[in-house]
């Protein structure tokens, strides 16, 4: 006991001797995949930051965290389900698909990422690549001056300085597109596009991409880009999508795993509550 009180005593001397070294600096803790991922995207410098106008997007049927009706229930059924075959079966990218315009697949991608950001432990990106035709921008109230226009046109080299953040919503960032960008369906099937998805697939572990893509039967990108993707959801609008067209666009996309069909503006109105 005495020879350890002396050499505890020591060490203070040396400690408070002139000209001694200080204490060795704790070794930063070890960050995990995740845990890093999650740092890096909660705390991107560059993101931009939108002001939210809630009473706006209610207008536009945009659901948000904590609203309490129908729609916001069956949003988070489709986000459970989803995050399941996700995190089971490691899909990372999915684009969101319809078969023509005005069946709601830009709804449905803005209101499942918004779910599926009010997951504690789960970040997303939503991208919009219907390059003809933008919407992502529109219906959330974004108003930046360059999207992923910009990076297809070839004036924006790095695609993390067009992130957006939704004001509150800490786990969602959003790639708009501002503009529609010429050559379209050449610009998807390029090599520009194969480029960005990897970027965006791989830059974090644990984050889901969802992608609002071009109908099927309207455009051929989706065909392109479809067996780079992990899976698609398929919307559908009652009293407004044919038979027909929804048996076509499963032929078109062919080996491409469809993890699920999304029925828009159903007449049914759910009463049941909880």
């Amino acid at each position: 006991m005495e020879r350890i009180q002396r050499a505890m005593e020591l060490a203070r001397l040396q400690r408070a001797a002139p000209g001694s070294p200080g204490p060795a600096p704790a070794a930063e803790p070890d960050l995990n995949a995740n845990t890093a991922s999650r740092l890096a995207l909660d705390a991107v410098p560059l993101a931009r930051t939108v002001a939210l106008d809630r009473v706006a997007l209610r207008e536009r049927r945009v659901i948000l965290p904590n609203d309490d009706h129908p729609a916001a229930h069956a949003y988070r059924m489709l986000r459970t389900q989803l995050l399941q075959m996700a995190r089971t079966d490691k899909l990372r990218m999915i684009g969101v698909v319809s078969t023509a315009d005005g069946e709601g697949k830009t709804l449905t991608a803005a209101n499942l990422a918004l779910s599926v950001a009010a997951e504690p432990n789960q970040t997303v990106l939503l991208a919009d690549l219907d390059l003809r035709r933008p919407g992502v921008g529109k219906l959330l109230g974004i108003a930046a001056d360059t999207g992923l226009d910009a990076w297809f046109d070839g004036s924006a080299a790095d695609v993390s300085n067009l992130f957006v953040m939704l004001e509150g919503i800490e786990r969602l960032r959003v790639l708009p597109t501002m503009r529609p960008v010429v050559g379209a369906s050449e610009a998807l099937a390029g090599a520009r596009t194969k480029e960005l998805l990897a970027e965006l697939k791989n830059r974090y572990a644990d984050r889901l991409v969802i992608l609002d893509l071009p109908p099927v039967l309207l455009s051929d990108a989706v065909l392109t880009i479809a067996p780079l993707l992990d899976g698609v959801l398929l919307v559908v609008s009652e009293g407004r999508t044919r038979r027909d067209d929804v048996t076509r666009a499963r032929e078109l996309l062919g080996r491409v795993r469809i993890l699920g069909t999304v029925l828009n503006t159903s007449g049914e109105s759910e009463q049941r509550g909880y």
